[in-house]
């Protein structure tokens, strides 16, 4: 808990310092008003004042004004730099992560470490190449290094050489640097985990790579995540090339299923087809519910997959009004509660003009967990609960589960 409160206190400390910074005091209190800052009475200078103002406010305020300051600052006469957003941002990982560090020391010195013989900054400058992951001017050095022609780092400070020494100077090469040396300068084990991740996924990018050096990168680098329960996990694509993401590996209740029974009315009785492969058939009550057997991509289920899904099975166009209005009575009908069904009906009301091809699938009536035997038939109960009211299908294979009136 001291980094997450070293991490709240940082973002008072910075929020002060920036407002302060930005505005006069014709302006200041607008802002304060805007961002939702408690009002103090403290005499003397703006950063005093605003420091007073900080430290008064709740931590959930002060979480929510560096998630707004983020996002839109609301002052007219300048903005925040870079630099002080990415301060805002680290210390917000902190708070999410509640100050633990799940990528270890041990695995970012490896990563770094492995990177020793590996061209990856050819095609960019170094400062191109760092910036949309890490602030130089946060984490930076006094000196960068320079990428050489052979794609390799190396130390420029001959450059820094009086003019009438320069002629002799362009005749001494430059020398080849560690790259883990130049890392561990940048402070990487400082870094939230998420910090972290952005190098990572910078490191094997399509606009960073060559097709065949990313390859052999991703392979290396997912080797070494995964002794951390992470992995680089492919999800999307630019210029024909696959763009990786650092994801958590799937464990618990995440995962991609390969089934999914829903809209269920009464308790389907299921064989396993094959035990290897886990194929399942349903020998009764088939008719009262549904099975989607296509594991969607990432894990993400939209409505408009479900529906095009249901249409197929209906073997009606996906843009049949009629197939459409079925489907969403066939799910209305598995509803077991009044609760549940002013949640379903408002789900869609709330989200779908927001959200309208994105908007996830709401699967009503899932079966999460399955005992082919009743609770009569067994001397004691095996599973508290295996049907759930709702769940939801997120990117990174995350579910979630919502109950509505149960336990």
């Amino acid at each position: 808990m001291l980094k997450v409160q070293q991490a709240l206190e940082n973002l008072r400390d910075r929020i002060a310092e920036v407002i302060a910074d930005l505005e006069v005091w014709s302006t200041l209190h607008e802002v304060q008003d805007t961002l939702g800052l408690p009002k103090v009475e403290v005499y003397g200078g703006k950063h005093k004042y605003l420091r007073q103002v900080t430290a008064e406010a709740s931590d959930d305020t002060i979480i929510r004004v560096a998630q707004q300051m983020l996002i839109s600052y609301p002052g007219t006469r300048a903005q925040p730099s870079d630099a002080n957003l990415q301060l805002l941002q680290d210390a917000l990982w902190w708070i999410e992560s509640r100050g633990i560090q799940q990528i270890s020391n041990t695995c970012r010195y490896r990563i770094v470490e492995s990177l020793e013989d590996t061209r990856f900054w050819g095609r960019l400058t170094l400062r191109e190449f760092l910036d949309p992951a890490i602030p130089i001017s946060v984490y930076g050095c006094s000196s960068m290094p320079e990428v050489g022609d052979d794609g390799y780092l190396h130390n420029t400070a001959f450059n820094a050489f009086p003019l009438f020494f320069r002629e002799k100077s362009q005749q001494i090469k430059p020398s080849r640097i560690s790259v883990a040396q130049y890392f561990r300068k940048l402070k990487l084990t400082e870094w939230p985990d998420q910090r972290f991740c952005l190098l990572v996924e910078r490191l094997v990018h399509p606009e960073v790579q060559l097709a065949q050096n990313q390859r052999v990168l991703v392979e290396r680098l997912d080797e070494l995540l995964q002794q951390d329960d992470f992995e680089l996990r492919a999800e999307g694509s630019q210029g024909g090339l696959p763009v990786y993401k650092v994801r958590k590996r799937a464990t618990g209740v995440n995962g991609v299923p390969k089934y999914i029974i829903f809209a269920a009315t009464l308790k389907p009785d299921i064989v396993i087809d094959d035990a290897l492969d886990m194929n399942i058939r349903i020998v009764r009550y088939e008719d009262k519910c549904l099975v989607y057997d296509q594991p969607p991509p990432a894990g993400n289920l939209t409505w408009t997959m479900l529906v095009e899904w249901w249409c197929k099975q209906t073997k009606k166009p996906s843009n049949d009004a009629e197939a459409r209005s079925e489907f969403g009575n066939r799910l209305h009908a598995s509803l077991q509660s009044e609760a549940e069904r002013v949640f379903f009906a408002n789900y869609f009301r709330v989200f779908k003009p927001i959200l309208e091809d994105n908007l996830p699938a709401l699967l009503p009536q899932v079966y999460l967990h399955y005992d082919p035997r009743s609770r009569g038939e067994r001397s004691k109960q095996v599973l508290v609960r295996q049907r759930m009211d709702f769940l939801i299908l997120l990117a990174n294979a995350t579910r979630i589960v919502i109950e509505i009136d149960g336990i």
